[in-house]
């Protein structure tokens, strides 16, 4: 998954740079037990039922045994909620205390892990990884008694985008694959100026995949079915309040790039991505005009022969794929102020009946399996 461990020394080449997987040291502390390992009949099954939501102050994961929810503070954040590889957990992080949050789906116990970092991604089983500056890749398994630890050096490259006049300013983790790990470094100029430089990071090689066009500001990428090629979202800002968000894939092997559809709207914005196992991306949004208090529209839309298309009959804030003739949807309300994060009700069809189970939702997730 994305960041293989190796017993003992080993070393990973990058091109003009060398990289050394290391042993696992102590690193943040967790407050959590050990859990027993999930069946492969309740894996399946949580594969096909399970899915996880998250407010501002709340992250949930509804399953046929009821709802179990973990407190947090998510902020403005409207990354959509993760699951480890194998389904046991949904976690996310808090944006204010840099805080890993998970939550077990089998028992509803909650983990809280500082771990200085604004996104998380999994690599394998209850594996998740994150990035610590200047140069190191986190892991913590969520199954596990373990605190987190380092498990491979990095030594970044350069890019092949020159620096456009920005220093660098961080990296994270923001997707992952059984072969790669997707970083992105930032370039900033301070304010709201920035460009985001890819690197596809594997157990023998980093490489370095530059800048894409259009993709410059709040990049959020999502793996492929491939196992090589990501879809990215972002934007290429105008002004401190106006940019226009773009979509694109990039292969990691050969770095070859293919942008889709330019969003409608004299503003836009374009966050987190999904790649389902059909082949259909499907990307969240946000337009608005170009004027002081203007209000945003949203919806959610997906690649379609002649640009984009909505997921739904109604403008959604997010909606997962249909899964055991069930559809799950966080319904959008009224316009909102651009600056907001978009939220809405949350709804679950199914049989003709139609129940909301929440309020001010902003993501949703769900297990490999039903997740697109």
């Amino acid at each position: 998954m994305g960041v293989a461990r190796k017993p003992g020394p080993s070393r990973i080449a990058a091109i003009g740079v060398v990289s050394s997987v290391v042993a696992l040291l102590a690193g943040c502390g967790a407050d959590k037990t050990a859990l027993p390992q999930i069946t492969p009949t309740e894996q399946q099954d949580a594969a096909g039922s399970v899915f996880a939501y998250r407010t501002a102050g709340e992250l949930a994961v509804v399953r046929s045994a009821g709802t179990v929810r973990a407190p947090g503070s998510f902020g403005y954040s409207s990354a959509a909620v993760g699951f480890t590889r194998d389904g046991q957990f949904a976690f996310s992080v808090e944006t204010s205390s840099k805080t890993l949050v998970a939550l077990s789906v089998r028992d509803g116990s909650v983990s809280r892990t500082e771990c200085d970092c604004t996104d998380a991604v999994a690599v394998r089983g209850a594996v998740v990884a994150w990035w610590r500056e200047p140069g190191q890749i986190m892991t913590l398994d969520l199954s596990g008694t373990a605190p987190a630890a380092p498990e491979q050096d990095v030594v970044l490259p350069d890019s092949p985008s020159p620096l456009s006049g920005g220093s660098w300013d961080g990296a994270r983790l923001v997707a992952a694959t059984d072969d790669y790990v997707l970083l992105a470094r930032v370039e900033s100029r301070g304010l709201w100026w920035e460009k985001n430089h890819l690197y596809a990071i594997g157990a023998d090689a980093i490489l370095p995949l530059g800048r894409v066009p259009g993709i410059d500001a709040h990049l959020s990428a999502a793996a492929g079915p491939d196992g090589h090629t990501f879809v990215l979202a972002g934007t290429t800002a105008r002004s401190a309040t106006c940019g226009t968000g773009h979509v694109a894939t990039i292969d990691a092997t050969t770095n070859a790039v293919q942008e889709l559809p330019a969003l409608p709207g004299a503003c836009s914005a374009a966050y987190s991505p999904r790649w389902g196992a059909d082949g259909t991306i499907t990307v969240a949004t946000r337009k608005w005009a170009d004027t002081a208090g203007a209000p945003s529209s949203v919806d959610r839309l997906q690649s379609a022969a002649q640009g984009w298309a909505p997921v739904g009959e109604n403008p959604v804030v997010d909606m997962l794929p249909r899964a055991q003739e069930s559809v799950v949807q966080v319904v959008a309300g009224d316009p909102t102020d651009m600056r907001d994060t978009p939220h809405g009700v949350l709804v679950v069809e199914k049989g003709g009946a139609r129940t909301e189970l929440a309020h001010q939702v902003v993501s949703l997730g769900a297990p490999a399996a039903t997740n697109g």
